[in-house]
Formats: C-alpha cells, sequence, structure tokens
C-alpha cells in the first residue's frame, strides 16, 4: 500500500498506524453485522431451544466485547500512536485531518476498507501460487458440499 509518496520510507510507521485503524474499524463492522443478526434471529425465531438461545446469546456476548474493545484500541492508535508518529514527521498533531485525507484517498480508489482491501490482494496472490489451496461448492437440490482441489 502506498498512501504517501515514500521513497524513502519515512512513511512506513504512519502507513501501518493507520491500516491497523483500519483493521479495527473492520472489526468493528464484522461485529456490528454478527450482533443484528443475532437480534434478527431472536426477533423471527420465537420458539427457540434453550441451547440456540444461550448460543445466540454467547455471540452477542462475544461481539459486543469485541467492538468496545476495537473501539478502545481506535482511540488508542489515535490519540497515542498515531499523533506521536505525526509529531515525529512534523505533520502537526491534527489526527481527524489526516484521516479524512484518508478517506478521501480511499473513496477516490472505490476502497471500503484499507486493511481489507489489502488482506484481499495478500489472499489473492496466495491463491495464485497455491491454487490447490482453492476449494469448489458444489450445490445440489438436497445438499451442499465444498471439496478442496487435489493436493500435489
Amino acid at each position: 500500500m502506498n498512501l504517501f509518496n515514500d521513497k524513502d520510507g519515512k512513511f512506513k510507521r504512519l502507513e501501518k498506524i493507520i491500516l491497523d485503524i483500519e483493521k479495527e474499524k473492520h472489526t468493528i463492522s464484522w461485529a456490528h453485522t454478527t450482533i443484528q443478526s443475532c437480534l434478527w434471529n431472536l426477533e423471527k425465531s420465537p420458539n427457540l431451544q434453550k441451547f440456540d438461545l444461550e448460543m445466540i446469546a454467547k455471540d452477542l456476548r462475544e461481539n459486543l466485547n469485541k467492538k468496545e474493545e476495537a473501539q478502545a484500541r481506535i482511540q488508542d492508535l489515535q490519540f497515542g500512536t498515531l499523533k506521536a508518529e505525526m509529531e515525529i514527521l512534523k505533520l502537526g498533531s491534527q489526527t481527524y485531518a489526516l484521516l479524512r485525507q484518508v478517506e478521501d484517498i480511499k473513496k477516490k480508489a472505490g476502497i471500503n476498507n484499507l486493511w481489507k482491501h489489502e488482506e484481499d490482494k495478500r489472499l489473492n496472490e496466495h491463491f495464485k501460487k497455491h491454487p490447490e489451496d482453492v476449494g469448489t461448492l458444489h450445490i445440489t437440490e438436497n445438499s451442499m458440499t465444498f471439496d478442496f482441489s487435489k493436493k500435489k
């Protein structure tokens, strides 16, 4: 990822901090979606068994905790690590201004989340090098099966 014109690598740590913030934003988004799914299951399935209710409650608790932890990490990254790195690089201390610029860059590039974008690129490269790791989903009228390709 090259957010900055960084020929000498002095912004490498800054980019990593921004990717860490993006990773936490992805965690929040994923947790929020999972929480919504749990609530939907509770609303739409009034006759759930005790086991199912316990599993949904456990899921809700775990994802609420993940969301809260990710929000705290974002605060630490923004107002601690990012601010300190910006001061080292003499970029000022306006973390919100920098993050708004990053959002503009993402919008222009059509990217929703930088961390997820980089992760997807990494996985694509992995599967190009290791096609045996790719599987196939077989759907029939009565079943769904997933088969990994033959290992060489």
